[in-house]
């Protein structure tokens, strides 16, 4: 379509010909009248922001003589119940609203102008899996001068990853033990995507971890080891929850290992299973928990891989489709995989994209070839929720696709997907390349303009005065970006240090870190800025730090600062690329106030000489409180020892009266062990004495995870 329809028709992830029906119904449900409508050529807007809607969205679009309609495309499936709202201040537009099924032909919509500012479809019960499209349409059609804005609103309930359950006697509680010192790791994937596990010990639907056991050989236990995950009373996600028992070390112990693992759910009887790993193994099982409450663990077992005799029955009754289209569909529990077929001349270049919508579904794509012998798959492209497939198909004829997860059968992740099948023309390539091109300019230190490239990630930190001001970024593996460590595993860049060591320069100061284009990690970043040195030039700084995340800015602050002064911002990336800014501000490692941990010491938990505990720090329980009774000249040794996640710890005392008296951030200096560590501390009072576990940057750091606490009495 041209520009008068205003409607982004891709390359890839829409059917040309959905584009062709879609005008077709604009003349259909006889609104319109068709000799002041001209028929646009079907052709991609590829500068044109993407139309899809998900429930939740509220977006804006403007209706005139030249565009007389507005044309947005949303994935659902059944069971799936949705309302869509159009509303406007101008009368004169007297608004309806169609909606569409995958090929362009009405199923439901309000053409009713008698309410001219208003257009709605309520409860409306999808029948199929599939794309479905609104229209936004001005009454007149065509022809007339009317004009304005108007706000479009899809709402109602969507199955997979849209339905909560209040849990009111207790929440859910995941629990792995065994017998032996081996390293067994526990990971719980949440039916909204959040992903619980030792490198990500929180989610934001509420799971956390409480310890990551044995993750140190050397310290090993076969003392019963437990991991623990848990959500709390209250509103938590119905659906399925996708749990994984990883046998990551056999230690020095090695050879198979029997586990029990149990469920409980709003304190109702616990549920068991149990198994047998052997090294290197993941065994898969679900809790599957109803919107009314009622849940059942369901066993899975070891995951063995690709066995495509699994889906037999999808592939003998695959469904037809064509080169350059895209289909929707979904995988649940019970239905685990859809086939698709499509003929092919030889030497034809093709990339096939599957890619997650809704729910939880981690992605896993086939490819098979015409006498069904596996040519390719692929589990994670980018991340979780993507998987590509290119390949040259040698010979002509029948191919086969199969969407379908991790874990295939046994596996517990659900959610909706689009499935594109493209094909390539010769020597061009879709898959993304480390390559970039430029994001602006900085300067060397001689002065000169220089280009600094684009990423997936760019972080940016400018100033105005020859201090030097230090720029550090840490990814979501608690790996660090800064001047002494100017690459990271995840492909974290230094290209610029600004004024680092305070070199001379009459220009202003750049440091720049960035991630390629195609080095995107899901998790939590954090971005510090620490005046170092005034490198004797007493001009006031004022930094400006600004965060683009695929080209979006999420982050843009200007803030003056202080001689040795630390500045902390983070910033989440999802699964699916979404990014959004964390809390900000200048922090003081040592000083505890800014956690507001008065109010909180009489919820401190009680630990004894000799005692080690276990917790874990996420965002969303940035410190834990600690008690004991300690005697006047007692001396005391208080450690923090992080065992699973990113966590950076740092440990404080708090005297009987609530008064802060000594503190610790990293037990060796420079960072080279990040855990904490109060020692041989002799207490002047008696009483009761408190001990806070956080981390770095206190109320806005970022890093997470799970850690030891040890209380003894030298």
């Amino acid at each position: 379509m041209n520009t008068q329809l205003r409607y982004r028709l891709s390359n890839r992830p829409i059917v040309r010909q959905a584009g062709l029906a879609l005008l077709a119904c604009v003349l259909c449900v006889g609104l319109l009248n068709p000799a002041h409508l001209t028929l646009p050529a079907v052709q991609a807007q590829d500068d044109e922001p993407q139309r899809q809607l998900t429930v939740g969205d509220i977006v804006t679009g403007t209706l005139d003589s030249e565009t007389f309609v507005q044309i947005y495309s949303m994935n659902a499936s059944p069971g799936d119940v949705l309302t869509v709202d159009a509303t406007t201040e101008v009368a004169e537009l007297a608004l309806v609203v169609v909606l569409t099924d995958q090929s362009g032909n009405p199923i439901a919509q309000d053409i009713d102008q008698s309410t001219p500012t208003t257009a709605t479809i309520t409860g409306f019960d999808i029948p199929t899996a599939g794309t479905y499209y609104i229209l936004v349409m001005r009454g007149s059609g065509a022809s007339g001068e009317a004009s304005g804005e108007f706000k479009l609103q899809l709402s109602g309930v969507q199955q997979v990853g849209g339905q909560t359950v209040t849990l009111d006697e207790s929440g859910i509680v995941v629990e792995l033990g065994w017998s032996a010192a081996v390293n067994l790791n526990l990971e719980v994937r949440d039916p909204v995507g959040g992903a619980i596990h030792a490198f990500s010990p929180g989610s934001p639907s509420g799971g956390t971890l409480d310890a990551d056991i044995n993750a140190n050989c050397d310290a090993a236990t076969p003392d019963n080891p437990t991991e623990r995950i848990a959500w709390p009373v209250g509103d938590v996600p119905a659906g399925s929850y996708e749990i994984i028992i990883y046998y990551v070390d056999g230690c020095t112990v090695g050879g198979p290992q029997l586990f029990e693992l149990s469920t409980a759910v709003n304190g109702e009887d616990v549920q068991r299973l149990s198994g047998t790993l052997n090294p290197g193994q993941q065994y898969l099982a679900r809790l599957v928990v109803e919107p009314s409450g009622t849940w059942t663990l369901q066993n899975g077992g070891v995951n063995a891989g690709l066995n495509i005799s699994l889906f037999n029955n999808q592939i003998a009754n695959a469904d037809p489709i064509v080169l350059d289209s895209t289909v929707s569909g979904i995988v649940t529990n019970n239905a685990p995989a859809q086939a698709y077929t499509f003929e092919a001349a030889a030497d034809t270049d093709v990339n096939i994209a599957l890619q997650a919508q809704t729910g939880s579904l981690d992605t896993y794509l086939i490819l098979l070839g015409p006498d069904n012998n596996v040519l390719a798959s692929n589990d994670d492209f980018e991340d979780s929720t993507q998987s590509i497939i290119e390949r040259n198909l040698v010979t002509e004829g029948i191919y086969t696709v199969i969407a379908t997860r991790y874990g295939l059968t046994i596996g517990g992740t659900e959610g909706e997907y689009t499935l594109t099948l493209a094909t390539l023309e010769a020597g061009e390539e879709t898959v993304t390349t480390e390559t970039g091109t430029p994001e602006g300019t900085g300067e060397t230190e001689e002065g000169e303009a220089v280009e600094l490239p684009t990423g997936a990630i760019t972080v940016k930190l400018t100033w105005l005065s020859n201090a030097d001001v230090q720029l550090s970024v840490r990814d979501p593996y608690g790996d660090t970006v800064y001047d002494d460590q100017p690459l990271t595993r995840t492909g974290g860049v230094l290209e610029l240090d600004g004024n680092r060591g305070c070199t001379d320069t009459t220009t202003t100061p750049v440091s720049y870190i960035y991630w390629p284009p195609s080095r995107l990690e899901p998790g939590v970043y954090e971005v510090e800025v620490w005046y170092q040195n005034s490198c004797e030039d007493t001009t006031p700084v004022n930094f400006g730090l600004t965060v683009d995340v695929q080209g979006q800015t999420i982050i843009n602050t200007t803030q003056p600062t202080a001689l040795d002064s630390h500045y902390m911002i983070t910033f989440r990336v999802d699964q699916d690329g979404t990014a959004t800014a964390g809390p900000g501000g200048f922090f003081d490692m040592a000083n505890a106030n800014s956690l507001n941990y008065q109010a909180l010491l009489d919820t401190a938990t009680m630990i004894t000489y000799g005692g080690t505990v276990s917790g874990s720090i996420t965002e969303r329980q940035r410190f834990e409180i600690y008690s004991f009774e300690g005697d006047q000249g007692d001396i005391v040794t208080i450690r923090m020892d992080a065992t699973g996640g990113t966590l950076d710890p740092a440990l404080y005392l708090i005297s009987p009266e609530g008064i802060q008296v000594d503190y610790n951030d990293d037990i060796a200096p420079n960072g080279e062990n990040r855990n904490s560590a109060i020692e041989s501390k002799a207490l002047a009072f008696s009483g009761t004495y408190y001990v806070i576990a956080t981390h770095y940057g206190l109320n806005i750091g970022g890093t997470e995870g799970t850690y030891n606490l040890t209380l003894v009495q030298d």
